[in-house]
């Protein structure tokens, strides 16, 4: 006896496939934004011994709270960067005299770029964000000196760093090119500053 007919109410798997995938796609989503903060530490960085009695930080930088500047949504700062390379490297080995290291500038910046037209602005993945990110700070030791004078020494350095972000990018993704453009900001602080310390302080470093 022959099997009766299926019902052609049936779609083949194939197409039950296709139609499911963008939907399950949609449900997945991104996935929840980072809630961790970028990491920056010169922990690993060999100290610098000055010939004082003690280490203090400072700072002349009052962030402003509005656009473009966003500095003040993160943990992680140009300020924090400065205090966290104070801690870490400048080490007091004297009984005598102060080293300061005063912020002058901590800004970040979130600049909106403007879009293509025509094929590419539709169908291309565009830049649409660009960070910039300053330090400046000035580091300044004063020592007494044999004579009953007072010497005075001072390193400044003004570092910029930049990211760019896709229009595409998720929000982990933003916050892992803020997290790069901190990294990349606290290296050429260290860098510059280190040199202008021991270019400019030879008297005093041990």
């Amino acid at each position: 006896m022959n099997r009766p007919e299926r019902s052609g109410s049936f779609l083949p798997r194939a197409l039950c496939l296709a139609l499911l995938l963008p939907v399950l796609a949609a449900c997945a989503g991104d996935p929840p934004p980072s809630t961790r903060p970028a990491s920056v530490s010169f922990e690993a960085r060999p100290a610098l011994r000055i010939d004082i009695a003690n280490v203090t930080t400072d700072s002349r930088f009052n962030s402003s709270g509005r656009e473009p500047y966003v500095e003040h949504l993160h943990k992680v700062t140009p300020s924090t960067i400065a205090r966290g390379w104070a801690d870490a490297r400048l080490v007091a080995s004297g009984n005598r005299g102060t080293a300061v290291l005063t912020v002058l500038d901590g800004t970040v910046t979130q600049e909106r770029l403007e879009k293509k037209g025509g094929l590419t602005g539709l169908f291309g993945d565009q830049l649409d964000t660009r960070l910039k990110a300053r330090l400046k700070a000035r580091l300044a030791v004063e020592r007494p000196t044999p004579d009953g004078g007072l010497g005075t020494w001072s390193a400044e350095v003004d570092v910029t760093a930049e990211r760019t972000v896709l229009e595409s990018a998720s929000l982990n993704e933003r916050d892992a090119a803020y997290a790069a453009l901190m990294q990349a900001l606290a290296a050429k602080f260290d860098t510059e500053l280190t040199a202008e310390v021991q270019r400019s302080m030879g008297p005093v470093l041990r």
